[in-house]
């Protein structure tokens, strides 16, 4: 530890550095105490030892002068005197001194004091260290209740609205947008706050499967072209060199962590425009990095800011929240979710109103044998919008006997509405067990439900149990899992259970209705004879697709995807 001493004693001076330095310390001399206060400025010393007696500002003056000084961290005074008698000791306390040592010292004695301040400053530290992340935690709650309250002013107001009568078809369809939008947000933010408490926790866990980097540019191109339209500003994507075709790591949170990373730079541009460019890195071995370079032009940061938004529950600075919005925790989450996968975000170079270059980097495993590929000029295409399959997916009309397993009112409703309004059969049930007993009765009167839509959290008997007796009572229909929990583990632990697939709350319609149309099959042996469970609409297609939810291109930040399936199935083709 570095100790400032002041003494104009040059015989002083060498006695005392001689004790510190023998103690281990290291010592920082002075003169006066005009050099002293230049010194403290720097930051770099936190204990001062001062002589009382000195020409020009004296030990109390110095003392009254650091405590006065708006020093970044506390600094920690020992006043050496040679006085006698509590007069001086209350003198000197009152001057704003932590100690005294007597002259002439003792060695010892002044060993064990410094040792003492130590203690006091470490403890300082910690203190000081909680203040501030209580202070963050605190800005960043009001932060999340603004940020939380403003959607759902929105939503509870629309509804409102909606409940009420007069309102022409226009104002009812801006109303339900307005309403679906600013619900979207809100999924956004609570991913957001999941993902940070789930990686803080140590509970994240991350895939290492093959996936192509081509289609995750792809995907970029579809999902971020459309939001910088609609700010006006250009959105590119480069390829420096070819790709490997396929890499191995978690597509999923590689395409968070970059849509994280363009959504921000969207955010912060007001002209001009955002560029993605994607490179690959040989190393020595036959591994290889990734490397996906965001450059903006878009309002850039100070070094000092540039320093704080990596950091939990801060901002670049809190003008920047309340002009933008936002969480606070997307680079958080961005910059720990690479480390996850073995990589590294850092910021190549930023400033204010120029723009910010970051830079997301991803190991790649082993490239022995991989095939290098260009980059598809599909890439940068911008989405204009669901493809009709999709579109006709949504529309589709289903013939098939539906168990809905749900102990929510409000959702039994909804999904209910959804598959009924489709053609579907529904026949709800609000828990684990009655399902069970009922997908066995109508398995025994040779009238099986088509498919069980099965919520995974529920009273008496959850999904899981539920699904595990089923299969080990000989049941081989469908079973599709709903479930809130959105990981990929979560999903395979509903595999595990025995579900043929799986989809997130909040439910899609079109989503939940494709994949009940394609009702998947169990690997199973070949004479499982189920009930098709098709669409009925005119040209409609029987839904090959693997997707079992959302289609990863959620707005806001993408934090916490609900179709890690989907987007797992398509990268990996």
């Amino acid at each position: 530890m570095n100790v400032l001493i002041v003494d104009d004693d040059e015989i002083a001076l060498e006695a005392l550095s001689h004790t510190l330095v023998t103690a281990g310390h290291e010592p920082v001399l002075a003169r006066n105490g005009a050099e002293v206060l230049d010194k403290l400025h720097t930051g770099s010393v936190r204990m001062v030892i001062t002589d009382w007696i000195m020409p020009g500002m004296d030990g109390l003056e110095l003392c009254r002068r650091i405590r006065e000084s708006d020093f970044d961290a506390y600094v920690y005074i020992i006043l050496l005197t040679g006085r006698d008698g509590s007069d001086g000791i209350v003198e000197g306390l009152s001057a704003g001194a932590d100690d005294f040592i007597a002259k002439p010292f003792d060695p010892m004695e002044l060993r064990v004091r410094v040792q003492a301040g130590e203690r006091i400053l470490a403890l300082e530290t910690r203190t000081s260290a909680a203040e501030a992340a209580s202070r963050s935690k605190s800005q960043f709650l009001a932060n999340m209740s603004h940020e939380i309250r403003t959607p759902m002013t929105s939503i509870l107001g629309y509804a409102e609205e909606l409940d009420g009568s007069g309102l022409s078809a226009s104002e009812r369809r801006e109303a339900i947008e307005a309403i679906q939008r600013n619900g979207t947000h809100l999924l956004g933010i609570i991913n957001d706050i999941l993902d940070l408490s789930k990686i803080e926790a140590g509970q994240l866990e991350c895939e290492q499967i093959d996936y192509s980097p081509c289609k995750i540019l792809a995907h970029l191109g579809s999902a971020m072209g459309a939001r910088a339209q609609s700010a006006g500003i250009d959105f590119t994507i480069e390829c420096a060199g070819p790709l490997p075709q396929v890499v191995r790591g978690d597509p999923t949170r590689v395409q968070q962590i970059i849509i994280n990373l363009v959504g921000n730079a969207i955010k912060f541009t007001k002209c001009g425009g955002v560029r993605l460019l994607a490179q690959l890195e040989r190393l020595a071995s036959a591994d290889g990095r990734l490397h996906f370079d965001v450059v903006d032009t878009g309002v850039g940061m100070t070094e000092e800011q540039a320093a704080q938004v990596f950091k939990p529950f801060a901002q670049a600075d809190t003008s920047m929240t309340r002009k933008y919005g936002g969480t606070g925790l997307g680079l958080t989450i961005c910059r720990q979710l690479a480390e996850l996968l073995g990589g590294e975000i850092i910021i190549v170079r930023t400033q204010p109103s120029v723009g910010t270059h970051i830079r997301a980097s991803f190991p790649t495993g082993s490239l022995e044998g991989v095939t290098m590929v260009d980059c598809p000029n599909e890439a940068a295409a911008v989405d204009e919008g669901p493809c009709l399959s999709e579109a006709a997916a949504a529309e589709r009309q289903l013939a098939c006997r539906i168990l809905l397993a749900e102990d929510g009112p409000d959702n039994q409703r909804i999904i209910t509405h959804i598959l009924r309004k489709a053609g579907a059969e529904v026949t709800v049930v609000e828990n684990g067990q009655i399902a069970l007993e009922s997908a066995l009765a109508a398995q025994a009167e040779n009238r099986p439900f088509d498919v069980v839509l099965m919520d995974m959290q529920m009273p008496v008997m959850d999904g899981y149990q539920a699904t595990t007796l089923l299969r080990q009572r000989g049941y081989t229909g469908t079973i599709i899992a709903l479930t809130a929990h959105a990981m990929s583990h979560d999903r395979q632990k509903c595999l595990n259970a025995g579900c043929d697939d799986y989809t997130t709350k909040p439910i899609k319609r079109h989503e939940l209705l494709k994949l009940v149309g394609r009702k998947p099959r169990r690997k199973i042996d070949s004479h499982d004879v189920r009930c098709p469970c098709r669409p009925t609409a005119p040209g409609g297609d029987s839904g090959t697709d693997a997707g079992a939810s959302a289609d990863g291109s959620n707005d806001a930040t993408m934090a916490g995807f609900t179709g890690e399936a989907k987007l797992t199935d398509e990268l990996e083709r």
